[in-house]
């Protein structure tokens, strides 16, 4: 196993970026930042109610929730696959009725990359990870970056 890198962790609330030194933490190098699952999901069901679908209660909440596990993914260029005709994700809901998922699909997630989306003021998670990195010693950057690992919910989107 590895000893030394950065382990990025984004769950549902949170997201730290942690740089690993021959399997200690560099307690002057973490980062973090209040943006994670939750805010996407936030951001999903206010661009899904701009499509007229509303989403209000807490079990609403959790179908938005898994709309985004199932239905969201990163784009590698989002302004892009803006003017492409994107896919639509058929989402059945309890009801039995369906929804289509479109652009929402790769727009949520990207409040990940770009919190100024939702009017927050934090860096997004590359510059988490990339701030973390540069706090650490020179000497170790090369192989810091060479050893991301992924860690928390917010990491498994197809594409991250």
């Amino acid at each position: 196993g590895r000893t030394t890198g950065v382990v990025l962790d984004s769950g549902d609330g949170v997201t730290h970026a942690v740089p690993i030194y021959e399997g200690f933490a560099m307690p002057h190098s973490i980062m973090r930042v209040d943006i994670a699952g939750r805010d996407v999901s936030k951001y999903l069901r206010l661009l899904l109610r701009k499509e007229g679908v509303n989403f209000r209660t807490t079990a609403e909440f959790e179908i938005v929730r898994t709309i985004k596990e199932k239905a969201c993914y990163l784009s590698s260029n989002p302004q892009k696959e803006e003017t492409a005709e994107t896919e639509k994700y058929q989402y059945i809901l309890p009801d039995g009725s369906t929804l289509d998922i479109g652009p929402a699909r790769f727009r949520a997630p990207e409040v990940l990359f770009r919190p100024d989306l939702i009017g927050e003021e934090y860096e997004g998670l590359h510059e988490v990870l990339l701030y973390a990195i540069q706090k650490s010693d020179m000497d170790l950057r090369k192989v810091l970056f060479q050893n991301i690992v992924l860690s928390g919910g917010s990491t498994l989107f197809k594409g991250f």
